[in-house]
This record gives structure tokens, sequence and C-alpha cells, in this order.
């Protein structure tokens, strides 16, 4: 098994925490809700022959749009681009639909007897990921499903894992795995997969177990109480030690080895808030509260190999020392950061050759508005103004494009996502 790796590769959290991002489930089929086939409206994924790339798309289609996930008070979406088609994943479904014609090519619900809505669709869903599964391109999704009693035994809650065929829908293997102790109700976070290991979460920064799932064997491979995965990146699961202590102060960002679950690095310990961010190529942001340091607050970029900063970045101060930090990276040419400190903000370029700075823009800047980034694609930066949507070439800064409606949240040379009306994720084709 190997995980795919695609470049520009941006998950899109949908989630009560993320407003504009909020979709609901569709729930218009029962395809596979209780062991039923997969239901495979659209005949299997999308073919990229039958529309134009653009590299980097710099126009879209406003009409029409295609819907992909959305809805309103139906829970939470998780969305990802890849050629012609988005896959979406929810707590109860994972589907693919054509960004190109709106089509549903398929979907797949739990096999077995979905377990009760305990969290009424608010916590956050990881993934959709894909993976190399026995020569096969495929999505990984996790549902809690119950083993009904009966006599004196009671109900078994469980989670079903399974590795569904990214071309057809089709179940390539499902397998039951056991919860962890004390996490029976609690949804699965699907933190990632590599190295033949899928990382699953449960529960919050204060009580959270973490667990290995061998794809290999499907069954848990290690266990590890008191570490809340937030992603997985070049086989190392990068997450939050310390959650399961009640007291203040006794946090960690650490990285675990994904095989196994020993303990790679640690970046920080005593620390209160932690947010944990995957940039991609390596890279995540992590913004933390360390109450024995001055400042209290920090953001830092950071490799997920050895969580310490890149070679080079902390020689070239282009960062400077922020209190708060969000990334992005096309995993080419440039790593756009915007950098806060107080009341200071602004977006800077890096070089990812030398860590030294492309380009800046301040907040304060009386000649050019700062811009608020939604992604980036191919040499691209796309966001906002208050003048409207944004292109800037990732190198040089220099606008490439505007217009007057939003920006996209996910791009690729087909299409980009953005956020409809109503919570809906909506998809619209690239034109120029």
């Amino acid at each position: 098994m190997r995980q795919v790796k695609r470049s520009g590769r941006l998950v899109v959290p949908v989630g009560l925490a993320l407003a504009m991002l909020t979709a609901c489930g569709g729930g218009d089929g029962d395809d596979g809700a209780h062991g039923g086939a997969p239901h495979p409206e659209g005949g299997g994924r999308s073919t990229p022959a039958a529309a134009k790339s653009y590299d980097p798309p710099l126009r879209f289609r406003d009409e029409p749009a295609q819907d992909i996930a959305g809805g309103i008070n139906e829970g939470n979406w998780s969305v990802e681009l890849e050629d012609t088609t988005a896959y979406a994943v929810s707590d109860e479904e994972v589907r693919a639909v054509s960004v190109l014609d709106g089509r549903k090519l398929w979907s797949v619900k739990a096999q077995g007897q979905p377990a009760e809505d305990t969290d009424y669709g608010t916590d956050g869903i990881g993934g959709p990921h894909l993976v190399e599964v026995g020569g096969h391109t495929a999505v990984l999704a996790a549902f809690s499903v119950t083993e009904p009693g009966s006599g004196t035994t009671p109900d078994r809650p469980l989670v079903e894992l399974t590795a569904v065929a990214a071309d057809s829908g089709k179940r390539l293997w499902t397998s039951t795995v056991e919860r962890p102790e004390g996490k029976e109700e609690s949804e699965p976070y699907v933190a990632g997969a590599g190295s033949g290991t899928a990382v699953l979460t449960f529960g919050d920064d204060t009580d959270a177990v973490t667990i290995g799932v061998s794809l290999t064997t499907r069954e848990t491979a290690w266990t590890e109480k008191g570490f809340r995965a937030s992603f997985v990146d070049g086989g190392i699961a990068v997450g939050r030690g310390g959650a399961d202590s009640i007291l203040g102060a006794g946090a960690t960002v650490e990285g675990r080895e994904v095989t196994d679950g020993t303990k790679a690095w640690t970046y920080k310990d005593r620390l209160n808030r932690t947010e944990l961010t995957r940039v991609g190529d390596g890279l995540f942001t992590a913004v933390v509260d360390a109450p024995f340091e001055d400042p209290n607050n920090s953001g830092a970029l950071l490799t997920t190999s050895t969580g310490k900063p890149p070679a080079g970045l902390v020689a070239s101060k282009a960062l400077g020392r922020p209190t708060d930090l969000s990334c992005w990276s096309d995993e080419d040419s440039a790593v756009v950061c915007k950098a806060a400190k107080g009341v200071d903000e602004r977006v800077v370029a890096l070089d990812p050759g030398n860590w030294t700075e492309l380009w800046s823009v301040a907040g304060d800047d009386k000649t050019r508005l700062m811009p608020r980034i939604s992604t980036m694609y191919h040499g691209a930066v796309y966001g906002t103004t208050d003048n409207g949507s944004v292109i800037l070439d990732a190198r040089t800064g220099k606008d490439k494009a505007s217009g007057t409606g939003d920006a996209p949240i996910e791009v690729n040379g087909y299409a980009g996502l953005f956020a409809g009306s109503l919570g809906v994720i909506e998809s619209h084709r690239a034109t120029g």
C-alpha cells in the first residue's frame, strides 16, 4: 500500500466552526446503507478527457454551478478534488461527484447498523483520504456502527472501516474495528494513512485516544491514549499529546510513527492551546499557547519529518516571530503565509528553495489591499479583498486576474470549489 500523492493537495474541512464551508449530507440514496451495493449513478469516475485543463485557471464559469455536498443542519463534510472528480465524506456517507456536470458517480454508506448520532453532526471530519490498496486507488472511510445485542448481551459499538475503489465505488474490503476503551460514542476522525496504516482518533483535546489500523491485516496495530492526531504526512502522525489531562499547560505538539505509534519528535511541551494545520509538501503550522514562554502565543512553520522549522527559515527571519500563522503551498513555486503579531498582519511569500522573502503585503499598506488567501494552485494564489476576488502570481505577488465574486476554496486545472448559498459546496468549471 502506498499513499497517493498529488500536487496542490488540499483537503477542505466543512464544519460549524468554518461557517463559509458548512455543508450538509445529501442523504438522497440508500446505497449501501444496510449492506446494499454502492449506487453508481454516473457510471464511475468522470474522465479528464471530457474537459480542458488550465494551468493555472484564472477564470471560472458563473453558471451552472454543480452541487458537490450541500444543505442545512445535516452535519459536516470534507471534500477533495482529484482531476474531474470531487470526493466528499461525512460521518454517514462517502461519495464521488463529477465537477463537470454534477453527476453523483457513486455513493457508499455503512454496511452495518448506523450508530445513533450522539454529536448531532458537529464533530470534525477527516479526509477523504486516497490510498493505493491492492493495485487500486481507494478512498478510506470510517463509520460508527452498532452490533445489535441479544438476550442479556448489550449492543456493541464498533467502527466500520472501508476501502472504496475511487473509480467505481466498489467496496474493496470492509472491516469492523474495536473502539478504544471509554470511546463507545465519539465519532472516529480519520487523520490519514501512510506506510500501510490508517490513523483514527477519538475524543477531544482533553480526552483523546488514537489508534493505528493495519490496512493489510485490518486490525488495530497500536493504541496511544492521550494523543490526538490531526493529520498524517510522510509516515508521521502529527497531533496533540497530553490530550488526557484536565490540568492546564499539560499539552505537547508531537509526531508519531504511523506504523507503530512510537514518538518521532516533540516540538513544544507545557502548552495550553494547540492548532495544527497541514500545509502540504511536508510542512505544517503550529499555533500554540505556551504560558511559561514570552510571548505566550506563537506560530511556527515546521516540517512533519522533524518537528523543526525548515533549514534556512530561522536564519532568514522572513516570518519574524508571529503570534498567529496560516500558510498555503502549491508544493512547487512558493509558500504563502498570513502572519500576525498582535494587531499587525501581513501576507508574505517564501521561496521554498532558501526560505527568503519573495514579496509581502502588510495590512496597513496604503498602496495595496492585503488579500485574504483561500488556496493556491500551480503558481497562483487565490483570495479576496474588499474589491472582490483576486489571483496573484505566487512568485512576484502581482495581480494576475480579478473579479467581483468570491474566491474558490480549492482549485485544480478543471474546476474550483466554492461556498454557495445555504452552505452548499459548489464546483464551477474553469474557463481560462
